[in-house]
């Protein structure tokens, strides 16, 4: 027995209502997620970041820095970090050798002066940066190329049609 075409229409019009209203759902879902962690991700932090540093600063509180190494010193280097488009240098006391231009993750106590003795630290040497996004970069053209050889795009229609 086949169906009525008036059937098949409201047949789609229900699976369509029903594809909306889970729609909904799922974005709103996802709207108050993203709300609930831009609003607290960083009271569940394990060391305060630079928003709290700047706000509160307690001296002798283990703390964790990230930034590009700006200058180097005997006993240490200079790491600057941006916090809303605010630039804060911190002077960091360890004994690791590191590069104008690497990028270094600390943790250490905070001293007076934004002055950080490093516990421990993170170091991504400038070159390898730098290679990471020629990686990137070549990758993509490879994924370009790759996407070409197998598909073409029709202009008329705009649709992509597999190649044959």
């Amino acid at each position: 027995m086949k169906r009525k075409t008036s059937d098949r229409i409201f047949y789609l019009q229900k699976i369509t209502r029903n594809r909306i209203f889970l729609l909904l759902v799922l974005v709103i879902l996802l709207v108050s997620l993203c709300a609930y962690y831009y609003e607290n991700y960083e009271q569940h932090q394990e060391y305060p970041s630079l928003g709290t540093i700047l706000v509160n600063y307690d001296e002798g509180q283990l703390v964790s820095v990230s930034g590009t190494v700006t200058g180097t010193f005997d006993g240490g280097f200079y790491l600057e970090d941006s916090y809303q488009d605010r630039f804060i240098k911190f002077k960091i006391i360890s004994p690791t050798s590191v590069s104008v231009g690497d990028k270094a993750s600390v943790l250490g106590v905070l001293g007076p002066d934004y002055q950080v003795t490093s516990t421990k630290l993170l170091v991504t040497p400038r070159w390898s940066y730098q290679f990471l996004l020629l990686r990137s970069f070549l990758a993509f053209f490879f994924l370009v190329f790759i996407f070409s050889r197998y598909w073409k795009f029709d202009r008329k229609n705009w649709l992509f049609i597999r190649r044959k």
